[in-house]
């Protein structure tokens, strides 16, 4: 038997702070993890991770406050479910997140709604319980 890879949904929990936490259901999710250099000491070394993803609704005025970059640590949780199981099979963890960039387009006489698409640098990274550092 094959193993389940057919992806049910995709989750993101954004935190603006301690108290305000909104989740998004997203269509695609892509994450990018990197070494970086310091340009004045080539000697230290660390990991950047990026991430994309389109999102299935309007963006609400917690998700536009991160498009702004209003001040915050927006941290969060990703999580990606396979079919027919309760626990994540990926969970990624972020403890704070600068948005690079969001784009959504409409189109006229259009049947079916526009998706927001958006990229963002993360800090503090654990995927799976391994820390990115």
């Amino acid at each position: 038997m094959l193993p389940n890879k057919e992806i049910d949904r995709i989750e993101l929990l954004l935190n603006k702070d301690k108290n305000t936490q909104n989740k998004y259901t997203l269509k695609q999710f892509d994450y990018n993890i990197y070494t970086a250099y310091d340009l004045n000491n080539e000697s230290e070394r660390r990991i950047d991770v990026n991430i994309s993803g389109c999102n299935t609704d309007e963006p609400d005025n917690i998700f536009l406050q991160w498009i702004a970059n209003y001040p915050s640590d927006w941290s969060g949780i990703i999580k990606i479910f396979y079919k027919n199981e309760e626990n994540p099979n990926l969970t990624l963890n972020f403890k704070k997140s600068i948005l690079n960039s969001y784009s959504q387009s409409f189109t006229d006489d259009s049947g079916y709604q526009q998706s927001g698409y958006f990229a963002a640098q993360l800090i503090g990274v654990v995927i799976n319980e391994v820390k990115m550092s």
